[in-house]
């Protein structure tokens, strides 16, 4: 440690003074120590410098590398969603092939993002598993030789990661009706479509409108509900226990002539927390197809319309929508409805 030198420097001279002829002693003087004050000032100046590096540390260089852990363990979790969906999709070819599919599927999924030791702590993630965040139900009136018959099946079920990050943009990736949900401040994006299938036939209605086939698959994921909270990993198990496929080719809007049916047009009515990103993906499927949209759905011009609908009470921290499409019966000359029914589950084996 750097000190000054506090030793004095004595000097002894005896002197008489002329009035008194006593002897009289100088005092002692304290003298600093030249190399000890260099010493002192080089430490304080080292202090100055390394304070200031690791202030430039903290403040420049730590969020900088936590914005791109976070970017990166988003950009990784959507590729385990992805593999996620490819593990159902591929139950759900096996069972309409097979009937069945005993093969259970394991997807990983990264909850948070790693952090800096000693200066910035890991981003938790938090996976929800819900029977209850969704629901999906199509319906329509069908023409059979004897009678109409109602069609009525309702699925569910949300699969969600939610990323609370810090530095970067705070996502939420959301897994339901075989698609892939992105959602952040600014918008919510359909990263994976759910399959809805549109296949103009090439004869046209006496309105203009084009008649296609139609097929749409629903998922069902079946198990308890499950939230977990943490920086690790946790695999999602899937399992199809049942898949059916459907065709139906006499879709109708009335039950005798002039009568409406009780369901006059195909209805496929999905109810959850990304209102946007089902609505927009929806219509630019419709429409791409070439299929007519119109506010009115009894006009003769329109052969589709979407209408979203809050459902949620008012107050609520969350909004839940209804999106329905409503689809004319005389621009469908088939419709292939699959229903598959996925049981999930995050248990591990061993666990108490």
């Amino acid at each position: 440690m750097l000190r000054p030198n506090f030793f004095p420097v004595r000097r002894r001279i005896n002197e008489i003074s002329p009035g008194t002829r006593e002897a009289v002693r100088i005092r002692p003087r304290i003298r600093w120590e030249e190399e000890g004050v260099a010493s002192t000032v080089g430490t304080i100046m080292a202090l100055m410098v390394f304070l200031a590096f690791l202030s430039m540390f903290t403040s420049q260089y730590v969020p900088v590398w936590m914005e791109e852990n976070e970017a990166s363990h988003m950009n990784e979790a959507y590729g385990q969603f992805a593999a996620m969906k490819q593990a159902v999709d591929m139950q759900i070819l096996a069972g309409t092939i097979q009937g069945t599919s005993t093969v259970q599927m394991f997807s990983p999924i990264k909850l948070g993002a790693e952090g800096i030791p000693m200066f910035a702590s890991p981003t938790p993630g938090y996976l929800t598993l819900s029977r209850s965040a969704s629901y999906d139900n199509v319906s329509f009136s069908f023409n059979t030789s004897a009678s109409i018959v109602d069609y009525n099946m309702n699925t569910g079920g949300t699969i969600k990661l939610k990323a609370e990050n810090r530095y970067y943009i705070q996502q939420e990736l959301a897994f339901e009706n075989d698609a892939i949900i992105l959602k952040q401040p600014d918008g919510q994006y359909m990263k994976a479509m759910p399959q809805l299938r549109i296949t103009p036939t090439g004869t046209v209605t006496a309105t203009g409108g084009i008649v296609c086939q139609l097929s749409y698959t629903q998922v069902d994921l079946r198990g308890d509900d499950a939230n977990y909270i943490g920086f690790g990993t946790r695999g999602v198990s899937t399992l199809m226990k049942s898949t059916t496929t459907t065709t139906f080719t006499n879709l109708t809007g009335e039950s005798a002539p002039g009568v409406p049916a009780t369901h006059p047009y195909l209805s496929i009515v999905h109810t959850g927390y990304y209102e946007r990103a089902w609505n927009s993906s929806l219509n630019q499927t419709l429409s791409s197809a070439g299929l007519r949209w119109g506010f009115d759905i009894t006009n003769a011009n329109t052969d589709y319309t979407i209408v979203s609908t809050l459902k949620s009470p008012p107050g609520s921290i969350e909004k839940m929508w209804e999106v329905r499409v409503l689809i004319k019966t005389d621009v469908i000359s088939s419709f292939s409805l699959t229903v598959a029914n996925i049981e999930i589950s995050t248990s591990e084996l061993g666990a108490a």
